[in-house]
């Protein structure tokens, strides 16, 4: 038996204005200051205010959410007692949301209470309903049931990964006037997050029909649409259709799952703190070729590449599936140089002697990332070392 799981999904142009229609006046919103300074917040509260519904803000979010930042999220909402949970942000908002949401309907949850065997957590919407509104096109996070919240462990921001199906948000609404202002940087490190979203659900376990569908499209639409918006982040065609892409990439992920890029790149960004989307990104090419290089001569990634190059017209139907599939890294490296972004670890300001000196660490982690296990292939200590070292020089990975 398999699930699909999905939010309720408006978008679009204007796609904000749907929130007449839903109902309850009392909102408790997620955000952060950078959100509130670009004057997006103006945005959504004076169509609160327009629409009769009073609320609340809690805007203390920074990037990669802190365990006591949710904890402190729950709080206030508790005081409040909204009938809507609205996230207005990127991932780390629509995670912390999601964490408070859970624990607003069960007051007695902690962090950890936040897993896949807490049968309660079907019952959430009781109490109040999660409206997402993502203003970055990246993360997807607005149509998945995970939730990223960091713990230190042991003076290292550990990424943990809490997920159950009942933290789907009840409404994603997609509306590309909030990406429309993000800067050429952001743009592409979100939409290559995006990216590498399809690209690794697409080999993981959990692939499906209805992922590998969604996975596909979505890469067709980041490829076309991210230089256009890097280029002309005004040009409201590509925001709306790389919004789009986004969501896509995130419903495909979450009922597919992804795998060792976000392990290594979690475990990077945990290290050294640096954002996501850049870190996953940078390993993306370096797995991709570590899984095309499975000596199992049943692993199917070769023929899922293959076949991927050919639906997308960078190969020809009658190539053989080794050569189609190596055009897709030839494709994701001219991706990458039209949108001006670096693939090695080194230009993320990480010195060798750094990471060397942190590579055990890194490699611990990468074995208590949940996401590694739904790699078709499966990397041994060395192995995860070499994957490190070899995008740090930005070598192709040859074992």
């Amino acid at each position: 038996m398999m699930y699909f799981n999905s939010p309720n999904i408006v978008y679009g142009e204007e796609a904000l204005d749907f929130l007449d229609q839903i109902a309850g006046n009392k909102c408790f919103i997620v955000t952060d200051k950078n959100i509130q300074d670009l004057g997006y917040l103006k945005i959504l509260t004076d169509k609160l205010e327009k629409s009769g519904k009073s609320y609340k803000i809690f805007n203390e979010v920074k990037p990669d959410p802190k365990e006591e930042i949710v904890l402190k999220s729950k709080e206030s909402c508790l005081s409040y007692e909204p009938d809507l949970i609205i996230a207005l942000g990127g991932g780390s908002v629509i995670d912390t949301a999601k964490g408070t949401w859970a624990m607003y309907e069960f007051p007695e949850f902690g962090i950890d209470d936040l897993h896949i065997f807490n049968n309660k957590l079907y019952e959430l919407g009781r109490k109040a309903k999660l409206i997402v509104i993502p203003t970055t096109s990246g993360t997807g996070a607005d149509a998945t049931y995970a939730a990223i919240i960091s713990r230190d462990n042991n003076g290292v921001w550990q990424k943990l990964i809490q997920a159950h199906r009942g933290l789907v948000p009840v409404f994603s609404i997609l509306d590309p006037i909030f990406p429309s202002g993000m800067p050429a940087n952001l743009t592409v490190n979100t939409g290559l997050d995006a990216l590498c979203h399809a690209m690794e659900c697409l080999i993981a376990n959990g692939r499906n029909e209805f992922s590998n569908t969604l996975a596909t499209k979505a890469i067709q639409l980041v490829f076309k649409y991210l230089p256009i918006a890097y280029k002309d982040g005004k040009n409201m065609e590509a925001r709306n259709y790389l919004h789009q892409a986004a969501t896509m990439a995130g419903l495909a992920f979450g009922n597919a799952n992804v795998h060792i890029g976000h392990t290594t790149g979690h475990c990077l960004g945990a290290v050294f703190e640096k954002t996501h989307g850049r870190t996953v990104a940078v390993m993306l090419k370096y797995v991709t070729q570590f899984c095309l290089n499975n000596p199992d001569k049943d692993d199917p990634t070769t023929r899922i590449y293959a076949n991927l190059a050919k639906q997308l017209g960078w190969a020809k139907w009658e190539d053989n599936d080794k050569k189609a599939a190596d055009i897709v890294i030839n494709k994701l490296e001219e991706l990458y140089k039209i949108v001006g972004f670096s693939d090695t670890i080194q230009d993320l300001g990480i010195s060798k002697e750094d990471l060397e000196k942190n590579l055990n660490t890194l490699v611990t982690l990468c074995f208590q990332d949940a996401s590694g296990s739904m790699s078709p292939r499966l990397p041994s200590k060395a192995d995860f070392e070499n994957i490190y070292r070899y995008a740090y020089e930005g070598k192709d990975i040859d074992f």
